[in-house]
């Protein structure tokens, strides 16, 4: 009996050793990863957009089908025609299924409507800034838009991410070092890090061809 209570003692006193050696190893991870600076680094870069999709759309109003067909017809090939006098592809051209309501109000003044949109997908940016500035030729044809408008993208972002990234780490160590010196302490490695979301916007609204990039990375420095 005498030898179960010392070794029911022993187990105890044993168990109680381990936890209080668990415990002060946790406390003292704890206590270091307590030291650290958690800064932001900034990197930003004007690029020219690569892609522009250009958007033209126009509608007919009758009240004979026949005649709504014409319409149809006649201008999509005046606006075909002047982007392929401008230096676009057929290839680059696109012709949307065509969105036809039939109005059965009976004091309506049109019975048919119908709404048709082209689009233009090119890498030729320029060409297109500089075609969308004419669209009042297409008046002379009888052309009445009633959307014009052009989006402008940056398709290569892989091309600058690592130099961007590369930066926004250089200016977050730059500032955690500079916070080290001021606290009396000494710059250790990165214990965590967030590379942050690329956000592509436009330049100015005057240029919108040209495209901001921005990236904030989140670094967290061990300090010793």
């Amino acid at each position: 009996m005498e030898n179960a209570k010392n070794y029911s003692a022993w187990v105890i006193g044993f168990v109680l050793l381990v936890f209080s050696g668990t415990f002060f190893l946790s406390a003292q991870n704890f206590s270091d990863q307590g030291s650290f600076v958690e800064v932001k680094g900034l990197s930003e870069k004007i690029v020219k957009a690569d892609v522009a999709i250009w958007s033209l759309n126009f509608e007919v109003k009758s009240n004979n089908i026949d005649s709504l067909y014409s319409d149809i017809e006649k201008n999509t090939n005046s606006i075909k025609s002047f982007l392929t006098e401008k230096g676009f592809e057929d290839s680059e051209i696109n012709v949307a299924p065509v969105n036809i309501y039939q109005d059965t109000y009976k004091d309506a003044l049109f019975r048919y409507n119908a709404n048709t949109q082209l689009s233009v997908y090119t890498k030729k940016v320029d060409l297109v800034r500089s075609a969308s500035k004419e669209t009042l030729l297409l008046v002379k044809k009888g052309v009445t838009l009633n959307q014009n408008s052009i989006e402008f993208q940056f398709s290569d972002i892989n091309s600058v991410k690592p130099e961007m990234l590369a930066e926004a780490i250089k200016n977050a160590r730059a500032s955690a070092a500079q916070f080290a010196q001021e606290s009396g302490s000494r710059l250790g490695r990165v214990s965590r890090g967030n590379q942050g979301v690329f956000d592509i916007s436009d330049k100015d609204p005057g240029s919108p061809e040209y495209k901001k990039i921005r990236v904030v990375s989140t670094l967290r420095f061990l300090l010793k």
